[in-house]
This record gives structure tokens, sequence and C-alpha cells, in this order.
């Protein structure tokens, strides 16, 4: 008798998952925030040899914004064209990288006039389309692309004039990822306030632990990568080696970029 109600709970179950594409039972996407030299260097390569595909998020601002970098933008985001040329998204991440996270950003990064408490919709929307017109100026052949909430912060101002701009990147993207907990129910979720895990500081095991939670609910797991073996919130490379290889050979599980998930999603679900 137990037997029999728990395949019944099961084929119930089963009726009302979401239906992934070629039999996979989940899909996990790989993000990247603020265009760090060791993902173009160090991950961008690994993932290339596994044949694995993910989502770079970029700042695009160069030489012409601030003293600090040494680059002019389109020089920046023509280090990145091998990488789009693999199958990797490029995505937005903001121009100016606007977060608040109630502390003086400003002093901390040595930008001025970068704290969302201060910003308005209007300013933010300019951000949003100034990035987006030099990542297509760049990456003309790439139309639907994804956002990444600077610090997964989604709101501009403060306490009784705080406002989202999830509105306005739901006018502009395919998607928005933002920060969580769990993994994305395709059946459920905001394409626009998409959650994912910050895996900074996470072994492979814990990595791949994440993986196959995604797996085993049905659901879309997203993982935000900052530094490979670089910066204070790194993944050692030995621990994205171990994910990737896991990754390359799982049978079933979808792995690609979030646009390319989030459409598929937006088509199959009202």
């Amino acid at each position: 008798m137990i037997s029999v109600l728990s395949m019944s709970f099961v084929d119930r179950k089963r009726e009302h998952m979401f239906t992934w594409p070629n039999g996979c039972i989940g899909a996990v996407s790989l993000t990247f925030d603020d265009g760090l030299g060791s993902q173009l260097l160090t991950a961008f390569p690994m993932m290339r040899e596994r044949g694995i595909c993910g989502t770079f998020y970029l700042n695009p601002h160069g030489s012409e914004d601030a003293a600090q970098h040494t680059l002019p933008w389109r020089e920046f985001l023509q280090l990145w064209r091998p990488v789009a040329a693999a199958g990797n998204e490029i995505g937005n991440h903001s121009l100016r990288h606007p977060c608040s996270l109630n502390v003086d950003v400003d002093t901390l990064w040595g930008k001025r006039d970068s704290n969302l408490l201060g910003w308005t919709l209007e300013r933010m929307q300019a951000d949003l389309l100034e990035a987006q017109r030099r990542i297509a100026a760049v990456f003309p052949e790439r139309q639907a692309t994804s956002f990444a909430y600077p610090c997964y912060e989604t709101s501009v101002g403060r306490g009784v004039n705080r406002t989202s701009y999830v509105p306005l990147v739901a006018q502009q993207f395919v998607a928005g990822r933002a920060g969580g907990e769990l993994a994305n129910d395709p059946r459920f979720c905001d394409l626009h306030h998409l959650s994912s895990w910050a895996v900074e500081r996470h072994s492979g095991s814990a990595l791949i632990g994440l993986a196959e939670q995604a797996a085993a609910y049905g659901r879309w797991g997203i993982m935000t990568f900052h530094g490979i073996s670089e910066g204070h919130l790194s993944v050692a490379g030995t621990d994205f080696a171990e994910l990737l290889d896991h990754l390359a050979r799982r049978k079933g599980l979808w792995v690609a970029p979030v646009a390319e998930v989030a459409a598929y999603v937006a088509a199959r679900v009202p």
C-alpha cells in the first residue's frame, strides 16, 4: 500500500512538472558579473573546453567615463567578442553599477554619485539604455539579452520614495537576474526578477549540490560568479573546474545562458 501511494504521488508530481527541452529534468545557468579578467582568461577557456555556455554581465564603461579605466569602452567590449562568438550571452549589468548596500558606496569603490538611494527611475532608465546602446554597438547580432541587477538591488530612492525599477528592466530585457535562495520554478517565476545563488567561496561539491537541487525539483538554478581565483568574491579554479566537469557529463540537465532559458520559459508559460 505504501509503495502504491508513493507511486501515485510521484505520478501526480510529474504530471504537473514543467517540460524542459530534450528530455531534461531541470536547467542551470552560469552567470558572471562585472567583466573581471579571470572570467575572460580563466572561466571562459575552461567552459569552452567543455562545451558549456553561460552569461557574462558587463558594465560597458571606459576611459571616456572615468580616469581609472585604462581602455575606451569599445576596446573593452571588443575583448569579449570571442566569448560571444563561442555562444555565450553578453548581458547588461548597467553602466555605472549603482547600488547602496546601506553603506557609503561612493567612498568604498572610489566613484561619485553611484548610490541608488539618490537615484530616480529616469536616471536609472538613462543608465540602462546607454549601457545597452554600447553593448549593441559591439554585439549587434545579439538582440534579446538579459540584465543583472547590480548588488542584487532592484529599487531606487529611499523610504517612502523607494521605487522598484523592475518594470524598466521588463520593458527592455528578456529577463532580469536578482538574488535569492531557491531555484526558479518556471511555472511561477517572474522572469524579470529571477532568483540566483551567490556562490562565492563555495566548494566544488557545494556547487554541484546546487545544480542537483535544481534537477531534483525540475527548476532553473542560476549561479552568480565574480572572480575565479580573483578578488574577495572568488571561487577557486579547482572548485569551478569540478562543477564544469560534472555539468559536462551530467545527462538530463540543460545548461544554457539566461536569455536562452528565459525565452524558452516565456514561450511556454502564459
